[in-house]
């Protein structure tokens, strides 16, 4: 394997003790109809058989870079981010899948369209004894831009990046931010250029008991905690740990809240109200909005409601920014009245 010199894109996978899946993963890459790409690998102390697979491939696109110690996977991103040579930075992960046209579509949009500096796509989620679905993350800056306030809506392993945002602005993975790093980056990413996902599945996603997202569960909540309230603080709005919680189960969303809850979430979103959600790029009017519509569906849906359902919608200003259908508005006030709906 030789070094390769600069070219359009350069897709960089992280391995670590990836033997059972990687094979697919490196020529699911190799096979891409898209053909200008280097591949560096970064081989991450693996004990397995990982750095024998990646050394039995002669194609000259691969570069390998052999960490001497395991470094962890942020450092080992930070690595290849760095020594990245193309335009574009794609992701891959160790066992995942890049289905043949990845690179040709993803690429082609970002050519197409220089304001966008970050771009996903919809996947596959699949494995053994799970079944398999299609998530289909939006491909709408602001709606990216709303979701990332409680959750990330760019999966990591389908990202491509814009190799010029990431020098210009020196984004790296924060260790800071472990098991919640992408997430993180993204948020970065967003403060300097649009975000999109490409609206068709190009990466099968493969779900497994050693996934960070299955062995670092309560890690990763603490992060993405963090990476909410760093949003929330630039809105001018801090926000407390519960406060976190309590708007991702709005926002996903959930309809079980109990009437305390309801009484917290209510004091939450009046001072939500107030924030400036201009400084993250969401114009105040679709944040408002955004906000009075998942208001209303939770009075709408919440059982614990039971009759008080459109006194709970009224409580709050957002009840001027929504306006529910006809039949929606009679159910709720029927419902108040006692009346079967």
């Amino acid at each position: 394997m030789t070094e390769a010199m600069s070219t359009k894109a350069s897709v960089f996978m992280p391995v670590y003790n990836a033997g059972e899946y990687l094979k697919v993963a490196i020529e699911s890459i190799l096979d891409q109809d898209f053909k200008d790409f280097e591949f560096v690998i970064v081989n991450d102390g693996s004990t397995d058989g990982s750095l024998d697979i990646i050394k039995s491939y002669s194609d000259t696109r691969i570069r390998l870079i052999d960490n001497p110690k395991n470094l962890g996977l942020i450092g080992s991103l930070n690595i290849g981010m760095e020594q990245c040579k193309g335009e574009y930075i794609v992701r891959m992960d160790q066992d995942d899948i890049s289905l043949p046209q990845r690179l040709s579509k993803q690429i082609s949009f970002m050519d197409e369209n220089p304001e966008y500096g970050l771009i996903g796509s919809w996947f596959e989620d699949f494995g053994e004894n799970i079944e398999s679905r299609v998530v289909k993350y939006s491909s709408n800056d602001t709606h990216i831009r709303l979701r990332h306030l409680y959750q990330t809506h760019i999966s990591h392993p389908t990202a491509v990046m814009r190799t010029a945002v990431i020098r210009q602005h020196n984004i790296r993975f924060d260790p800071e931010f472990v098991h919640g790093e992408d997430y993180n980056c993204w948020v970065t990413f967003s403060e300097y250029c649009k975000l999109s996902n490409f609206p068709e599945v190009l990466v099968r996603k493969r779900d497994h008991p050693s996934n960070i997202t299955n062995k670092y569960a309560s890690v990763m909540h603490a992060t993405c905690t963090k990476v909410k309230q760093r949003q929330f603080e630039k809105m001018g709005t801090p926000i407390s740990n519960l406060e976190a919680d309590l708007y991702s189960r709005f926002a996903n969303p959930e309809w079980n809240f109990n009437l305390d809850e309801m009484q917290e979430l209510n004091s939450l979103l009046k001072k939500l109200l107030k924030s400036d959600s201009g400084a993250i790029s969401i114009p105040a009017l679709t944040f408002k909005k955004y906000l009075a519509e998942k208001w209303f569906h939770l009075c709408y849906q919440n059982k614990n409601l039971q009759s008080s359902g459109i006194t709970w919608w009224m409580k709050n200003d957002l009840y001027h920014y929504y306006q529910p259908t006809w039949l929606q508005k009679q159910r709720l006030t029927l419902r108040k009245t006692g009346l079967p709906v």
